[in-house]
């Protein structure tokens, strides 16, 4: 397969301007991630209060279903153009609540809460936007091209996180992530894209006409409760590296950032085999069950593990199998739902993913009350098992990729 082939989808211009802008969207969430779970350890000393602010951030995201109805109503240019505005507009505000020593946590908490709400409805907006702009022939590129941007930005983001945050502390981390938006925002501009208009309305019927779709198909029925089981179980772990740092591995700031890009710099590795393979693949729910079968492996080595060198390895290997788990999710959602139900079967997967909320809480307590590497080794044994569960009551995931609608919404 030529380099061509490799990023097909990158040769229609309006895909290339959304791609570059995401690029600077990702970079800028995955850097503002870390600079938040270091800024509360910071202030409070505790894992469980850094695990109750980001619950705050991402329980919201269990409005995804509504988010989701909404993205299939309106136009998602306009949605996805107004949530990055909103989110700038909150990284300048801890921007200047840093400068002038004002922060604190309320105010961390009502921000998470926004961000919460901007990344759900993201999420329901953004992968159908990116279906609008390409043919099918092309969406597992597609899908696997934007998220070698997002696990590329993974590593970007975690690293000039931990840079900023030694050189010039949370003001200037703010300052950074705030610019990043904004020059996101500017590149996205001259995107062009027709307006996706459902006929359904917002109404609770036809909520419930998306919830039904993803229910009675046993393949986006079993994707979401994989989905569900990784983010309440396996992925926890990320959110607890700051913790890791400081009380297992005693590392400075600037190896916190080359850790927390670890797992982005494999799942860029794993998302470029599927971009590469993208025309090959035969079977999308085997890439898929084979990713989420063995990431609880390698989150358990890095529990376990006393050593940097070991627990980087552990994190790289945990990111090739995000990269395929990020990708194949949301081809399996795309491929499998018709274009005026797909925002709100994205939304639904958005629901899913905001269990992390869950996770980040209860890993939080767990490190509180037991230290962080059993707060993660417990919580990646039961996700292995109960994963393996659906991934045997569910052949349908094993089986060549038929695509079929089951009735229009």
């Amino acid at each position: 397969m030529t380099p061509a082939r490799f990023l097909i989808s990158l040769s229609d211009r309006n895909y290339r301007w959304l791609w570059t802008a995401m690029w600077f969207w990702y970079s800028a969430r995955w850097m503002e991630l870390v600079v938040l779970a270091y800024m509360v350890l910071v202030i409070t000393d505790s894992p469980a209060i850094v695990g109750s602010v980001t619950f705050v951030r991402l329980i919201l995201v269990m409005s995804g279903p509504l988010l989701g109805l909404v993205a299939d109503l309106i136009n998602r240019y306009k949605m996805i153009f107004v949530i990055q505005l909103i989110n700038l507009l909150c990284m300048l505000t801890m921007f200047v609540s840093s400068l002038t020593n004002v922060i604190n946590l309320p105010l961390i908490y009502i921000i998470a809460g926004i961000m919460g709400l901007g990344y759900a409805a993201d999420y329901a907006a953004r992968r159908p936007f990116v279906a609008d702009l390409v043919t099918k022939d092309k969406l597992t590129n597609a899908v696997s091209i934007d998220t070698i941007a997002q696990m590329g930005s993974k590593v970007a983001g975690p690293l000039l996180a931990g840079l900023v945050l030694s050189q010039w502390g949370t003001t200037g981390s703010y300052l950074i992530i705030s610019l990043m938006y904004l020059v996101g925002i500017l590149v996205f501009v001259p995107v062009n894209s027709t307006s996706n208009k459902s006929q359904t309305g917002i109404s609770a019927s036809a909520l419930w006409q998306g919830i039904q779709l993803v229910a009675n198909h046993n393949i986006l029925r079993s994707t979401i409760l994989l989905v569900v089981l990784m983010n309440l179980f396996i992925f926890p772990f990320m959110t607890l590296l700051p913790t890791f740092a400081r009380d297992v591995l005693f590392i400075d700031e600037g190896r916190l950032g080359i850790l927390a890009a670890a797992d982005g710099i494999g799942a860029v590795i794993g998302t470029s085999i599927v971009a590469y393979r993208s025309t090959l693949i035969k079977s999308h729910g085997k890439w898929f069950a084979y990713s989420v079968a063995i990431a609880p492996l390698c989150v358990a080595l890095f529990a376990i593990s006393n050593d940097y060198t070991l627990s980087f390895i552990a994190l790289i290997f945990m990111g090739i199998c995000l990269g395929i788990y990020t990708t194949m999710e949301f081809t399996l959602i795309l491929l499998h739902t018709e274009e005026n139900a797909r925002g709100r079967a994205m939304g639904i997967l958005t629901m899913a993913i905001g269990n992390i909320a869950i996770g980040w809480l209860i890993g939080g307590l767990l490190a509180e009350m037991y230290g962080p590497q059993v707060a993660v080794l417990v919580m990646s044994a039961i996700g292995f098992v109960a994963i393996w569960i659906i991934l045997l009551t569910c052949p349908d995931l094993w089986k060549p990729t038929r695509v079929h609608f089951e009735g229009r919404l």
